[in-house]
């Protein structure tokens, strides 16, 4: 279940990535073929992404998503713990009037990280962004529920239990095609998205 989660507000960091890197508003929604009311409705927290939409946004900032997680971790420890219930998480909107995608950080990013692992949890009738790709290669372990994931072209329903690999330079969307939420266990390397 979903609801009632306390969820990171990524606004302030994209403000902040955007002003780093020298862009107005108006550059970046030209750059991601957003309108800049959106960008600026993004910034206040008002609105959230889709994961298109957030996919590009990371890319044309130069960050990947886990800058948006709130991650004080230090890096000389060996080990790090994130308890149950604990975990940063973003909501993202796929579609209009659609709950979306809610990705919960399983462990913490930092700047020698090379893998990146989420649990995507996917609202029924979810997800349904528009094909990505980018660098690296990804893996999921359907957890629970079923996901259509589609990747080069081609469709493959999957259940709690399935799991798959693929490159992420070839063009991937997923969905949730089913009436109960679907929890996937995913990874990805390197961490660009």
């Amino acid at each position: 279940m979903v609801e009632n989660v306390d969820q990171i507000h990524i606004g302030g960091r994209l403000r902040h990535a955007r002003k780093i890197k020298g862009l107005s508003m108006k550059q970046l929604s030209e750059i991601t073929n957003c309108s800049e009311s959106f960008i600026s409705k993004l910034e206040r927290d008002k609105v959230q992404p889709s994961l298109t939409l957030l996919h590009r946004l990371v890319a044309a900032l130069d960050i990947n998503i886990s800058h948006l997680f709130d991650s004080d971790r230090a890096d000389e420890e060996p080990a790090f713990i994130v308890r149950s219930g604990s975990r940063p998480r973003i909501q993202m909107n796929a579609r209009a009037n659609s709950s979306g995608v809610l990705l919960e950080q399983v462990v913490p990013l930092g700047p020698k990280s090379l893998l990146q692992v989420n649990i995507h949890i996917v609202a029924p009738q979810g997800g349904g962004h528009e094909a990505i790709s980018h660098v690296g290669e990804e893996m999921g372990f359907i957890l629970e529920g079923m996901i259509d994931l589609q990747v080069a072209g081609r469709t493959y329903r999957l259940t709690a239990g399935d799991s798959f690999l693929f490159h992420s330079e070839l063009p991937h969307a997923y969905n949730n095609p089913g009436e109960t939420p679907a929890r996937v266990l995913w990874a990805n390397t390197p961490p660009t998205f």
